[in-house]
């Protein structure tokens, strides 16, 4: 008889807090306990704690959970009995009827519990599983309790290991492929038994290919391994535009009977890296054009959702991105499943530390035991999966070439590639790094390729080791928020406008340590030897919300937010890497009511070369990209310059930071001052104070005629503890941005107010513009975007037509919205499976009464879902919102928000959902529900 493998995921029983002994036993009353369904976040409902840390959500996560779940075993006292759980969050002790049956530390891996002892055959049994996040270290939210699937494996004493199946195609051309399969048995019996092992393959139409048998003895008690090698003719090769899959089909026999079985799915390719060109799959150069990607899904929390994950993997894949990196942490196995079938890499990472972000607890002697015993169950679990192409032991981890920490070390990597050489060598290990300093340790001698972070900090790498390959493990960290739009523009990356605690979506802000889009594309173009970018990140997630770690509760990093929308940014990244695909998009929208008469940037994110912008039906002009425009004059460079003490202060203005004026005496209010010698437009101010500063306090003042003057910016002295959104004002470089101010003057004069008995009046260079100067940073964004920086808003029609190689391509059109009338739903899918387990999103858009949508709307919304579904969350992509996900009340975010429906268990009916907004005409759709 062969074995079964039972979904193990229904009828659970939950309760938050520690529990008595006795909730492990059978008898224990859970009458009043949760009931809830596998997998399950406890924290994501709830409540956000507007005092917590936003580093990890903002959600209760930390805590004990106790599940309780009853089953039976039919009757068979030889019968082997495994529970296999993709991942618990975490230190999961696994009880049977009262007895510990297993546990295990690291919170993102998968594990098997020999049931088998505990089990009570042809009666009721109960598993009890206690969970304790308590100890477990994150940087980022990682949800909490049994929050992947789990099964049952009903087996003989003789049965495929677990994860016993290895396929490996260690000969592929044109013609023929060799394909080796590896099978392991375990032997639970106390003799020894003789097996037969046939292997099918079948193409992906289902059609044999080849066969295999093989025999052997599996010691009693003990394990043996089946070694076959077959031939496939003309194989089909996965790619990832054909992503091909063959499945091997396994059955053992012992005596004539058949005891076990397993089908496997793998891959027919060919990958290798070259250290000077790059990455190849099948003998051609692929540029990998990756994401980095948290496992959280969103207002969905840690559960794992299999459509939801398609879904992520779908937006990612239609903006072109051909590989996926799993930061920082084992994904649920679903997720290299999809991009098996979809023709998606994967850098498969098992840690992000070697600390206690990996559960590990015992120090730094513990780091190699710890890492061995993870590695093992990553490695076997994921080895078939034609999708995975790196296996990465961790990120951005410090160096302990001693060992006294829990860093990196020579001995500790090389440990790390031998357990996993050992068990899959077809694939290169690495680690994702961030310290290019210490390439003068050899701690990365052990590894096959590295991945680095940000600001091109491969390069010392490459110096030191020309010969071994290199990824841009993460790349940009650029930070927006979805339909947020803030004047002026940034004047520099880690210029946060508009002090909101949004992040503005004309995507020129970034963190300190990364860069904009443009110049990683620009980066990727000149290093060729690099196999290609993972961008920091795909979606936004909840966690880490720099730059806004106080008040936020999810990131900004994300090309598409929280709530599944795409921001402008996407539109970016297409029409970069997908050239071949039209790609129109303006940006920001066109409803500024204050900004009549007012300079409002355009900018549009287009796969053509070339544009022309129309505004109301006037032409703004054709911008073509790589064209840099002219850099405004410095209308005080050795312009006439005056002091208070009646001196003159050339070194101010004489376009040197190496010189500055300096007013040495202490007291009083000492000012420079420049004479443009005529009455001029002035938009821009930059300043560069010198050191001697300090935390004085100081303002700027312009005047028409030197006698009446105007005060434009007034920096307060900096005292301790002050703190600020962004970049602080009256730092030592600052730039002024008037352009909204229409600001005329003749003279400008830098005033110190604030002298305390440490500063002095210290300015190295005063420089003013007419216009906006824009720092050479900014130049590469011309190259792939296309800018119109000085419209004049009006309300109305922008329309923008695009071409490429002198053709046109299409266009693309933003009207100004009137006040919303109504609400729009737009679902990705109408018709699901009644398993409980299948979602649609819906749109939810603030429509005009021409279907334009509303950007400003904020209105609440009320969600109403019956029939065969079930609300099962609602985001809108605030990263600053601590409303409830599982509220049926929730706001717009500038003019959109996200409704996740949920199909019930075995109910084929239709989903009724209906949505309404307070003066608005409600919304209804209907979701069919069919086998």
């Amino acid at each position: 008889m062969q074995g079964a493998v039972r979904d193990f995921n229904h009828d659970w029983k939950f309760a938050k807090g520690e529990q008595p002994d006795v909730a492990r036993d059978l008898q224990f009353d859970d009458s009043t306990w949760e009931s809830v369904r596998i997998p399950h976040d406890w924290a994501i409902s709830g409540p956000f704690d507007e005092s917590a840390s936003g580093s990890t959500g903002k959600l209760p996560w930390t805590g004990v959970g106790w599940y309780r779940k009853k089953f039976t075993v039919e009757a068979g006292s030889d019968r082997r009995v495994y529970l296999d759980f993709d991942g618990v969050m975490a230190f999961p002790k696994v009880y049977i009827n009262g007895e510990l049956a297993g546990q295990w530390d690291y919170g993102y891996m998968s594990f098997r519990v020999d049931a088998t002892p505990h089990i009570r055959f042809g009666e009721e049994n109960v598993v009890a599983v206690e969970v304790d996040t308590r100890r477990h270290g994150s940087r980022w939210y990682p949800g909490a309790g049994i929050y992947r699937k789990v099964r049952m494996t009903i087996a003989n004493p003789l049965h495929i290991a677990h994860w016993g199946t290895f396929v490996t195609t260690p000969s592929v051309s044109d013609w023929r492929a060799t394909v080796r399969v590896r099978s392991t048995v375990d032997n639970h019996s106390s003799s020894d038994r003789e097996l037969d092992v046939a292997v099918t393959i079948r193409d992906p139409e289902g059609n044999v290919v080849a066969t295999g048998e093989k025999r052997g003895i599996a010691p009693a008690e003990g394990t043996v391994e089946v070694d076959q090698q077959m031939f496939v003719d003309a194989p089909a090769r996965w790619d990832l535009e054909h992503p091909n899959l063959y499945t091997a089909e396994t059955i053992v026999r012992s005596s004539g009977e058949v005891v076990d079985g397993e089908t496997v799915t793998f891959g027919i390719r060919t990958f290798s890296f070259d250290p000077d060109r790059g990455f190849f799959l099948n003998g051609e150069r692929v540029q990998l054009k990756g994401v980095n990607l948290h496992h959280d899904l969103g207002a969905l929390g840690a559960a794992f959702n299999q459509r939801a994950m398609e879904r992520q993997l779908q937006i990612m894949q239609e903006m072109g991105v051909n590989a996926v990196r799993t930061s920082h942490n084992a994904p649920a196995p679903e997720v290299l499943e999809l991009c098996d079938r979809m023709g998606i890499f994967v850098w498969d990472e098992c840690f992000d530390k070697w600390n206690a972000t990996a559960d590990n607890l015992a120090g730094p002697e513990n780091v190699l035991p710890m890492a061995v015993r993870q590695l093992d169950n990553f490695v076997r679990r994921d080895r078939n999966h034609p999708c995975v192409f790196i296996w990465s032991v961790g990120n951005e981890i410090g160096t302990s070439v001693d060992e006294r920490g829990d860093g990196m070390s020579f001995g500790r990597l090389e440990g790390m590639r031998t357990c996993i050489r050992q068990l899959d060598d077809t694939r290169p290990v690495g680690i994702g790094c961030h310290t290019p300093n210490t390439v003068r340790y050899p701690v990365y001698d052990p590894l096959d390729l590295t991945g680095w972070n940000y600001g091109r900090r491969y390069a010392r790498y490459r110096e030191a080791y020309p010969n071994n390959p290199i990824l841009y493990s993460e790349s940009a960290s650029t930070v927006s928020t979805r339909g947020h739009y803030a004047f002026p523009l940034a004047n520099n990356k880690t210029d946060y406008p508009g002090g909101t605690g949004h992040v503005s979506s004309y995507d020129l802000s970034a963190t300190s340590w990364s860069d904009i889009p443009d110049c990683e594309f620009q980066l990727m173009e000149d290093d060729r030897f690099v196999g290609g970018e993972f961008v920091w990140t795909g979606f936004d997630y909840l966690g880490e919300p720099t730059p806004n770690r106080r008040d936020a509760r999810s990131s900004y990093f994300g090309i598409v937010d929280l709530a599944g929308i795409p921001k402008d940014r996407y539109h970016l990244y297409r029409s970069h890497w997908r050239p071949n695909a039209k790609t129109i998009h303006i940006l920001p929208h066109w409803n500024w009511p204050d900004r009549i008469g007012k300079k409002t940037p355009v900018f549009v994110y287009t796969n053509g070369d070339s544009a022309e912008l129309f505004l109301n039906g006037r032409s703004l002009g054709r911008r073509t990209k790589g064209v840099v425009p002219p850099k405004p004059t410095n209308l005080a460079a050795a312009k006439p310059t005056m002091t208070s003490d009646g001196a003159s202060a050339e070194a101010a203005v004489d376009g040197d930071d190496d010189t500055a004026w300096r007013h040495t005496d202490s007291g009083g209010t000492p000012w420079v001052q420049v004479d443009l010698q005529e009455v001029q437009p002035v938009e821009q101010i930059d300043l560069a104070l010198g050191d001697s500063v300090g935390d004085a306090g100081y303002a700027i003042r312009v005047s028409r005629d030197g006698t009446d003057w105007s005060t434009i910016a007034n920096i307060e002295p900096r005292t301790a503890g002050s703190r600020g959104w962004g970049r602080r004002a009256g730092g030592p470089r600052a730039t002024y941005d008037l352009t909204d101010q229409n600001v005329q003057a003749r003279f400008v004069r830098v005033e110190f107010t604030d002298l305390s008995d440490k500063s002095t009046a210290d300015v190295k260079e005063l420089k003013i513009y007419s216009a906006r100067y824009e720092p050479e940073y900014y130049d590469v964004t011309y190259k792939y975007r296309l800018r119109w920086n000085d419209v004049i808003y009006e309300p109305g029609e922008l329309k923008v037509v695009a071409y490429k190689d002198g053709a046109k391509i299409g266009e693309s059109v933003m009207r100004t919205a009137g006040p919303p009338t109504s609400l729009r739903l737009t679902p990705d899918r109408t018709e699901l499976l009644p398993t409980g387990e299948d979602l649609s999103f819906i749109l939810v858009e603030a429509v005009d009464a021409e279907g334009n949508v509303a950007p400003l709307a904020n209105d609440i919304l009320t969600f109403q879902v019956s029939g065969g579904g079930e609300l099962a969350a609602v985001s809108n992509g605030d990263q600053l919102s601590l409303d409830s996900f599982q509220d049926n009340r929730h706001p717009l975010f500038n003019g959109k928000a996200m409704l996740i429906v949920r199909s019930k268990q075995g109910e084929v009916s239709p989903i009724q959902v209906t949505v309404r907004a307070e003066g608005m005409e409600p919304a209804t759709l209907s979701i069919t529900v069919s086998q």
